[in-house]
């Protein structure tokens, strides 16, 4: 159930591209004023949270409420200006589409705005009845204007197919029981767009998750990459010295090199090969000659900063023991793999949808179940949509027969 504190004529202006955009077979109004269908308006209060539930994904009820201070104005695109903030704002979860190339720069534009929305999603009835009650009698001349509805065809319950452009105004017969039309009406349109609306949450909650793992592991591979590439490449790079001055100590110069590739990668500390290092710099030459005699002027420092971090231990002890690996990062390929394959099945299944569902063929058959004996009435098409067609669903008058007289 969609709440919009809006006039529903500048409500309905976007809603119905927006609730498109966002995957809704259809949009439903109830037109009709408390004094024609109080049992209705009273059922829709009271069985609120079912009427949520059966309708879920499949259709965006809306539900006006009252605006509080001042008028709003209309703004860019055909949005409205937030009381409290300069920006266009409208329903949470609903995404503006501008269609005049010189709205191109707010195509990403939301219809809604996380602080103070000018509308929300509510499962639970969030006012008093009575307030919802005279919200709705107060919208429905707005809304029916709006779609070009005589006054003579209310009350009724508008059903607005966004795919095929088509309107439904079944008429609300006096024990029409609200909740079980829109039970039937999704029993009618079948299980296939709820299935969609299944995957379509998988694929959301798929990505979430791999969004979360893949920052997991970004974050942690920046965390250990700070320091192990050091500790390796100093490693390294005091090995390849080793090997020119294993002339000097075939054995000492082996056993250093043995023990440096056992440290490079574990992080651990050797105080023993700290200590033959150690005995590495007294065999060193000093003065100018070194280098004349295969041995690189700054091997003696490079010994020094290696044996400093294997005696105090070097940045990457105990700091990789620190960061270990996120949990479930072994989950990224299988999720990556789910994630295409839903790509693939949800394109299949939304044209099996466009293929075999009409949402105003399900709105006929509810109105034959509810109204029978059903007449339709073809509708003129509002002017501010022109390449709608609007039918009316009424239970058929019966005239009764007129008697015949017959002289004696």
């Amino acid at each position: 159930m969609f709440l919009t504190p809006l006039p529903v004529d500048v409500f309905l202006a976007q809603l119905l591209s927006a609730s498109e955009a966002c995957e809704y077979m259809g949009v439903v109004l109830l037109l009709a004023r408390t004094a024609d269908s109080r049992s209705q308006h009273e059922e829709l209060t009271r069985d609120w949270t079912s009427v949520h539930d059966v309708t879920g994904p499949l259709l965006a009820v809306v539900c006006p409420v009252p605006y509080q201070g001042p008028g709003p104005t209309t703004g860019i695109g055909g949005g409205v200006y937030h009381r409290k903030h300069e920006m266009v704002a409208g329903v949470e979860g609903l995404s503006l589409n501008f269609s005049r190339a010189s709205d191109t720069s707010s195509l990403e534009t939301h219809f809604w705005r996380p602080l103070d929305p000018l509308g929300w999603k509510a499962a639970r009835r969030p006012l008093p009845p009575e307030e919802h009650q005279e919200s709705w009698t107060q919208a429905t001349t707005r809304a029916a204007l709006y779609f070009g509805i005589d006054e003579s065809l209310l009350p009724g319950i508008l059903i607005l197919s966004l795919q095929e452009h088509r309107g439904a105004l079944i008429q609300v017969a006096d024990r029409l029981s609200i909740y079980e039309l829109f039970k039937k009406l999704v029993e009618n349109i079948g299980p296939e767009p709820r299935r969609l609306e299944e995957m379509l949450q998988e694929q959301r909650t798929t990505r979430r998750r791999l969004e979360r793992l893949a920052e997991d592991a970004s974050v942690w591979r920046s965390l250990t990459r700070r320091v192990p590439i050091e500790w390796p490449a100093q490693v390294d790079a005091l090995d390849r010295r080793l090997m020119e001055i294993e002339h000097l100590d075939p054995a000492l110069v082996a056993e250093c090199r043995r023990r440096l590739n056992n440290v490079r990668d574990d992080g651990s500390s050797d105080q023993i090969l700290a200590g033959q290092l150690s005995q590495i710099i007294d065999l060193l030459p000093s003065g100018p000659g070194t280098a004349r005699i295969g041995v690189p002027r700054d091997l003696a420092r490079r010994i020094r900063r290696v044996i400093f971090k294997l005696e105090h231990g070097h940045p990457g002890i105990g700091f990789l023991q620190r960061q270990p690996v996120p949990p479930d990062l072994d989950q990224i390929p299988g999720l990556r793999s789910r994630r295409d394959q839903l790509r693939d099945e949800i394109e299949s299944k939304r044209q099996l949808v466009k293929r075999t569902v009409s949402l105003s063929e399900a709105a006929v058959k509810t109105g034959e179940e509810l109204l029978n004996p059903m007449e339709t009435i073809q509708l003129q098409p509002p002017r501010l949509l022109p390449t709608w067609t609007f039918t009316q669903l009424r239970r058929r008058q019966e005239h009764p027969q007129r008697m015949r007289q017959v002289r004696t």
